[in-house]
């Protein structure tokens, strides 16, 4: 990797990535152009031009998700490739947004991290996960910010048993991380990765509180969540 990409940069150009992968593709140029501070900042933070950036970081980046999702240093190069070539132009109109999509999808099946035994968080709720594992790599280079995920959840039990919503709360919390991340006044990406999202950040906030649910309270939570996902 060049030197003058930055660890932080590398982990704020997976997230865009990420984000790219989240998008409804007929909205892929709302997000280019509303995440543009972003990939600005990159670049400049590398004394590059954003054309230039991108080029040398994105074989970085697909080398890393697919790392991820293969659990090994050493991922499959064709697989890295292939994430690599779609990920070039996934930004650059609908047809290439949801091509990329697609390898990003084949690429959260593979059972290295699809199975629920090899799950990140599979011993703190992410065995229920709907759709594994689009969102956990993302979720660890992102850093959440958990503290504000508590005090919502905090505020929302004081409310009238009848008047609470977690599942909301988590949406917002998982609405507010994106529009961290994309550096904008507005998130961008499909309901139901919005969803799965939120379930996801949940459970990295249990894991890292060392806190668990019981089981029970976990799929319900669960079960809530994928009602909300349906239009």
């Amino acid at each position: 990797m060049n030197t003058d990409i930055s660890v932080d940069g590398l982990k704020r150009a997976i997230s865009y990535f990420y984000l790219v992968a989240y998008a409804p593709p007929e909205e892929i140029s709302a997000l280019k152009k509303t995440s543009k501070p972003l990939r600005q900042a990159l670049a400049k933070q590398a004394r590059m031009t954003m054309t230039k950036y991108f080029a040398e970081v994105t074989p970085e980046v697909c080398h890393r998700i697919v790392a991820f999702h293969q659990h090994s240093r050493h991922p499959d190069a064709e697989m890295v490739q292939k994430l690599t070539a779609k990920a070039k132009r996934a930004d650059s109109n609908p047809e290439k947004a949801g091509a990329y999509q697609e390898v990003m999808s084949e690429i959260a099946a593979l059972p290295q991290r699809a199975k629920p035994d090899n799950r990140l968080h599979r011993k703190k709720g992410c065995r229920f996960c709907a759709t594994p594992c689009q969102y956990g790599y993302f979720t660890l280079v992102s850093e959440p910010h958990f503290d504000l995920l508590q005090k919502m959840l905090e505020a929302e039990v004081q409310k009238p048993k009848e008047a609470q919503d977690v599942v909301q709360v988590a949406w917002n919390f998982a609405a507010s991380h994106l529009v961290k991340t994309q550096v904008s006044r507005n998130y961008i990406a499909t309901r139901a990765h919005l969803g799965n999202l939120a379930y996801c950040l949940l459970m990295l906030a249990m894991a890292k509180s060392r806190f668990a649910l019981p089981e029970k309270q976990i799929t319900a939570f669960q079960a809530a969540n994928q009602r909300a996902i349906q239009p």
